[in-house]
């Protein structure tokens, strides 16, 4: 059953038919310094698996990629998916798929998810919806890395900040690492088996 209360896939192909990166993810200073701030949270680990949540055209994608073992990024936008795939076709540990989301999270466990700059694109309902697929395909000691935008939402049902707050008061996981900064916010939450 589809769940309501976001954005229809036409709206994001719309953005990608009038630009190939109708948010300069490859070009924004802002974007450049805010991946390399989510990839030094991720303390060098590497992954068995993980997954991508709204890849876009792939710009983070490639640069995640080198620290998994499989990668699965996924988007709505088959444009996007299209592009992400010509990015990333030099990175055999990749998958990039197009789905919607909640309801079509991949098949898990993945021990890294990353949700950046698309929960607020839900309303509260279906983010807590989103929130409850990804506790249940987090493995046990799996991270989940959220980071978004902080400024006034011209059309998100949510602001970055209530995705945080929420996050933080609803997911059993555990908050280890959290980033407030003055363009975005950065929370790593980590499945310690300590939640209810």
């Amino acid at each position: 059953m589809p769940v309501r209360g976001r954005f229809h896939r036409e709206h994001f192909e719309e953005l990608y038919t009038g630009s190939e990166d109708p948010w300069s993810f490859a070009t924004s200073e802002y974007e450049r310094r805010k991946y390399e701030r989510t990839l030094d949270t991720l303390e060098g680990h590497r992954f068995l698996r993980a997954l991508e949540l709204g890849c876009s055209i792939g710009v983070f994608t490639a640069m995640l990629a080198p620290h998994c073992e499989e990668l699965v990024a996924v988007d709505t936008s088959l444009r996007a998916v299209g592009l992400a795939r010509e990015r990333l076709a030099d990175f055999p540990n990749v998958r990039v798929e197009r789905r919607t989301l909640p309801e079509e999270t991949p098949e898990g466990p993945f021990d890294l998810i990353v949700a950046s700059e698309i929960l607020y694109y839900f309303t509260e309902e279906v983010m807590l919806a989103a929130l409850r697929r990804f506790e249940e395909k987090l493995a046990p000691g799996g991270s989940l890395l959220a980071v978004h935008w902080r400024g006034e939402p011209r059309t998100h049902p949510l602001r970055g900040d209530e995705v945080h707050d929420l996050l933080d008061c609803h997911t059993r996981f555990t908050n280890v690492l959290a980033a407030t900064e003055p363009e975005y916010r950065l929370d790593l939450f980590r499945d310690t088996g300590d939640g209810p």
